[in-house]
């Protein structure tokens, strides 16, 4: 029964988490299910969790998480706009501290390019258009800041609020639909292999875990 603790970038991931460990523990068939997600958000020296998907952010909480967790596999989920788009110095610092990790810190699970572009994957063929008409192209190769993308955005998905979905958002269909997306990504995932692809790793746990449900 793999059971995977999540480091992930924010509030957004963490709910997205909480959303599917509730699709897939209504379709276990007892009390053990095959397939856990823990999700664990970055906290401030203060303790606040308020995120954030940069390196020295979630390398402290996978670190901490490491210690208290010796058993348990751990994963890393964020973002790769700010691994990618070398926008400022602060950018192109978290690029260069990423591709010069040391050994002990694993290649991270990306979105690509931002949590939203990954949550569009679950729409049907009239979202996924009207996301290709809304956007910039520029956005695949430079990806857009968050004040810019998210008034697009809810065109997409409308009533769309960061750090939120609704609680019946992931089921079986909708699951089904980021599988099929796979092959006709919204943003190219890297050929760079340290740079994975969280949605490739989700599907590949599903289908280990659940053979039958999104055959």
């Amino acid at each position: 029964m793999p059971s995977y603790i999540m480091v992930c970038e924010g509030r957004s991931e963490f709910v997205y988490l909480q959303r599917l460990q509730s699709f897939l523990d209504s379709q276990a068939s007892g009390w053990n299910v095959p397939l856990n997600f823990i999700p664990k958000i970055p906290a401030n020296p203060d303790g606040d969790e308020s995120g954030g998907g940069f390196y020295t952010n979630v390398t402290r909480c996978y670190r901490r998480q490491r210690n208290e967790n010796k058993k348990l596999q751990i994963e890393v989920w964020v973002d790769d706009d700010i691994y990618v788009r070398q926008g400022s110095a602060r950018e192109r610092k978290n690029r260069e501290s990423y591709l010069g990790k040391p050994i002990g810190i694993p290649d991270f699970l990306f979105s690509f390019h931002n949590f939203e572009d990954f949550i569009a994957l679950h729409l049907d063929d009239a979202a996924i258009e009207c996301w290709h008409t809304s956007f910039d192209t520029a956005h695949a190769a430079h990806p857009l800041h968050s004040v810019d993308y998210l008034p697009l955005y809810d065109s997409v998905f409308p009533g769309y609020r960061k750090g939120d979905l609704p609680p019946d958002f992931i089921t079986r269909e909708s699951l089904l639909r980021l599988k099929a997306n796979l092959d006709r990504p919204l943003i190219q995932p890297s050929d760079d292999p340290r740079f994975r692809s969280f949605a490739r790793f989700l599907i590949e746990q599903i289908d280990a875990a659940f053979p039958a449900l999104l055959a």
